[in-house]
């Protein structure tokens, strides 16, 4: 928790209100996204208990998996909402153009977006993706294969939800807390309905904090999931699985006590429903970031790579990534990283702020301009290096050779040529790398005039894939092939994560 973060929140629970940490929304949200609650039950992880979703805030379907036997025809009739869902934004695509690695190809003109409550539901879907994209295929059973299809897409978009900047699954508990800070800790945060009355209590409530106490209340409050209130399982649950159980040992009809168990768990559910659209639309309020919709076109070309393979490979993720593989996508995962915070700094003022406290930013003075700086490059021809000197008195915790970047020039690259501490401030010399244009057609346009205040963060290098051996190089003890057996496998994630990577800048 940053400096600035720590003290807003001292803030809010002093005046009992939560406070913006934010100015832009920095993630894209769609005008139909899928509103996805789960419940499961105890026991394996795996296992649902019910679900609530759609795209209409007045006509959630619930769909309710019986207290004993298959879960299959809960799975089924969810495997279709949700493959229809994403089949959906299958419809329109539109030309993209080639890259260094793939040649030009079309790009569907929508992606999915699913909304879940918190990080919990998220890890619960994961859980049951993994489980489901292994069932077998049986042509003699209905519905085998879009189950396991539904874990397929369930693995991919648990996956996009690690990276950083990914809009395909969101939990709102996380979105509302990048943009507001509550007086409450962050582990309270988590829930969605006291994060909620901080940030939007009702009319009739004094401040957020007495509306937060009042959703806290034991006889109101309602877990968004995927747990259900321990209460709720021992009074009102259990009787009914009970009863459900007796029904089916007598042979008499269940009916009643499924229809009884639909009413419960639509009634538990409800509030949550509720709260999940008012958080959509407070955050949907909020003006979008520039870079949200660089994101949000990358997050397209994600899903369309994804539906190729579906279509040309479909052969399900593995249980467990070999050494490569894991590799690849914690590269992805630190570049997504990097990559958020740098345009987040670019685009909000608030974040640029945060990033002063923590010294991965200062803001400071042009006092110095030495426009005509030139450097002679390895060629020998002659390279336009403007220099310019800023006086600042945050601290600067950068060394000399790091690379920043200005939001006033976006497209501009400084490196540090030099720190210079004194009594009352620090002079910084920066060189412009990038962004100026060659010596004989100079842009004039990123140079600062002198007396000017810049804002200068970190800036992620320009991001090329590393270097990873290929399976028949690597050892059979991280995931090679054994010794004497051919390597037929076809292994291409480099390329495409190279690929995802150049589209990032």
């Amino acid at each position: 928790m940053s400096l600035l973060t720590s003290l807003l929140r001292m803030r809010a629970a002093d005046t009992g209100n939560a406070l913006r940490s934010s100015q832009l929304r920095h993630l894209h949200l769609s005008d139909q996204p899928l509103m996805l609650l789960a419940l499961k039950r105890t026991g394996p992880a795996a296992r649902p208990l019910a679900v609530m979703l759609g795209t209409d805030p007045g006509r959630p379907q619930l769909l309710v998996a019986p207290p004993s036997g298959s879960t299959a025809p809960m799975l089924a009739t969810l495997a279709d909402a949700l493959t229809g869902y994403i089949e959906a934004c299958q419809r329109h695509s539109e030309p993209f153009p080639a890259t260094s690695n793939k040649p030009a190809r079309q790009r569907y003109t929508e992606a999915p977006q699913i909304l879940v409550p918190n990080p919990q539901t998220v890890q619960h879907l994961k859980v049951l993706g993994d489980d489901l994209r292994f069932r077998g295929v049986d042509d003699q059973t209905p519905h085998s294969r879009s189950v396991q299809r539904m874990g397929h897409w369930l693995t991919y978009l648990t996956d996009r939800a690690d990276i950083p900047g990914s809009a395909a699954l969101i939990p709102m508990t996380s979105l509302l807390g990048m943009h507001w800070v509550t007086g409450q800790s962050p582990l309270e945060d988590e829930d969605l309905a006291t994060l909620l009355a901080w940030i939007d209590p009702p009319r009739h409530a004094t401040s957020g904090r007495d509306a937060a106490h009042k959703a806290e209340d034991p006889a109101a409050h309602r877990p968004a999931g995927p747990d259900t209130d321990a209460a709720f399982d021992n009074e009102q649950l259990a009787p009914l699985f009970d009863a459900h159980a007796r029904a089916r040992f007598e042979g008499r009809d269940q009916t009643l006590t499924m229809q009884e168990l639909d009413r419960m768990l639509a009634s538990y559910m409800q509030p949550t429903w509720d709260s999940m659209w008012q958080a959509y639309a407070l955050l949907q309020a909020l003006p979008e970031a520039k870079g949200t919709a660089r994101r949000w076109d990358h997050e397209r070309t994600a899903f369309t790579d994804e539906c190729i393979y579906m279509t040309q490979d479909g052969r399900p993720r593995p249980a467990r990534e070999q050494a490569v593989a894991a590799a690849v996508r914690l590269a992805r995962m630190e570049h997504g990283a990097a990559a958020f915070a740098a345009e987040r700094a670019a685009d909000d003022p608030f974040a640029r702020a945060e990033l002063r406290t923590t010294g991965e930013a200062f803001g400071g003075t042009v006092t110095a301009i030495d426009p005509e700086h030139t450097l002679r490059g390895p060629t020998g021809r002659a390279q336009w290096r403007p220099r310019l000197t800023v006086s600042t008195t945050d601290p600067v915790r950068m060394e000399p050779g790091q690379l920043l970047a200005c939001h006033t020039y976006r497209n501009a690259r400084y490196k540090i040529c030099e720190v210079t501490p004194a009594d009352d401030d620090t002079l910084v010399e920066l060189e412009i790398t990038a962004g100026m244009g060659p010596a004989a057609r100079p842009n004039h346009a990123v140079l600062p005039e002198a007396g000017a205040f810049l804002v200068l963060t970190l800036a992620p290098d320009h991001y090329r894939m590393p270097e990873f051996p290929a399976r028949d190089q690597t050892p059979w003890t991280h995931g090679g092939p054994p010794p004497d057996y051919p390597d037929d496998s076809d292994e291409d994630e480099g390329d495409e994560d190279e690929d995802e990577g150049e589209e990032t800048q």
